[in-house]
């Protein structure tokens, strides 16, 4: 399961080294992810989002990272999904806040998970944008979202009462924007995922990105999903790599599915990398298909080793049950494994 030597340097390993010493300190809500995103901001890690060529790149930083802590990995895909957006549109959406979503100094919130709905025909997106171009307001719920700071940048799909649809980044703090508390999550509180609320927010036009959402969506997509499943694939290696260190006379009985899901796992990891290097010419449904599997995965080789931990991984402090807890969250993660599933059966 060896990575590409060129996807793998040493600002990597050293980023990933200081992610593994907090991983605790983040579970137990003690910490923050804004440190991380700051720390891979400086290093220059969000630069390969503004390449055609980057992805690869993108895909090897999160499931390092994602090995060490599901959380921070989750992060880094929501900052780098607010990059690439970012990367996309317009000169004007784009002065300032691109150069500080790059450096890490402010964190990425991806919205954008009604927008994907919508254009798989799962309903309308609730954000509501009316008034004139010039004066633009939006208002509705954003159900679910991370990186939700005081000082955060938000990217969010909004449709006319005309059923005409835009993309634009909000500041968090910007009037009207209600972030509500965040709750008490299990293993990802670190992210400050919440819901907000938009009353009558402003929104001008230099801060929409685009006015067809259907084509954004169609342009983002394969990022989004594939760099999921760099999180999806760095947890269970991680998981994989702590059930293989277990002993005792009882491990033998799990040999089997041990190698099981250790060849699928690299049958993913493999799948990915080819994916993420020809991400334009993929197809919807291969990429569905490997965001599905990669989840299922990691929540195999998580039950797995817990399992063989035995009593140690049903201690809270064990990053046996720290792994467990995290990947519980991916079947819900959207697109959810019924989002997925309902938008697979489409293509066969």
């Amino acid at each position: 399961m060896s990575t590409p030597v060129h996807l793998v340097h040493t600002a990597l390993s050293d980023l990933t080294a200081v992610v593994a010493e907090r991983a605790e300190a983040l579970d137990t809500g003690a910490l923050d992810v804004r440190a991380d995103l700051a720390r891979f901001g400086s290093a220059d890690f969000f630069e390969p989002a503004l390449r055609d060529d980057g992805l690869p790149e993108l895909v090897s930083m999160i499931e390092h990272t994602a090995a060490a802590s599901l959380a921070v990995g989750f992060s880094l895909w929501a900052h780098t999904m607010a990059v690439t957006y970012l990367a996309h549109a317009p000169a004007a959406a784009r002065e300032g806040r691109l150069d500080e979503l790059l450096s890490g100094s402010r964190a990425g919130v991806t919205a954008m998970a009604a927008g994907l709905k919508q254009v798989a025909g799962l309903g309308p997106v609730p954000l509501v944008a009316d008034g004139t171009p010039d004066d633009l307001r939006i208002n509705g719920p954003i159900h679910w979202a991370s990186n939700v700071f005081q000082d955060s940048l938000i990217v969010l799909p909004a449709r006319r009462p005309d059923g005409a649809t835009l993309v634009a980044v909000v500041d968090a703090n910007a009037p009207g924007i209600t972030a509500n508390p965040p709750p008490d999550l299990m293993a990802l509180g670190a992210t400050a995922s919440t819901s907000l609320h938009l009353d009558d927010v402003q929104v001008r036009p230099e801060q929409v990105l685009t006015t067809d959402l259907a084509s954004f969506v169609s342009t983002i997509r394969p990022t989004f999903l594939l760099l999921q499943t760099a999180f999806c694939v760095g947890v269970a290696a991680a998981a994989l790599e702590g059930a293989g260190r277990a002993g005792g006379a009882l491990a033998g009985q799990f040999s089997s599915e041990l190698t099981e899901v250790s060849s699928e796992l690299r049958r993913l990891r493999e799948s990915l990398f080819t994916l993420a290097g020809r991400s334009r010419s993929a197809g919807v449904a291969e990429v569905i298909r490997l965001r599905l599997d990669g989840a299922t995965t990691a929540l195999a080789a998580t039950r797995l080793e817990s399992t063989l931990a035995g009593g140690a991984g049903y201690a809270t402090r064990s990053a046996a049950n720290r792994r467990f807890r995290e990947a519980a969250f991916l079947p819900i993660q959207s697109p959810s494994e019924g989002q997925l599933r309902w938008e697979l059966s489409r293509y066969v």
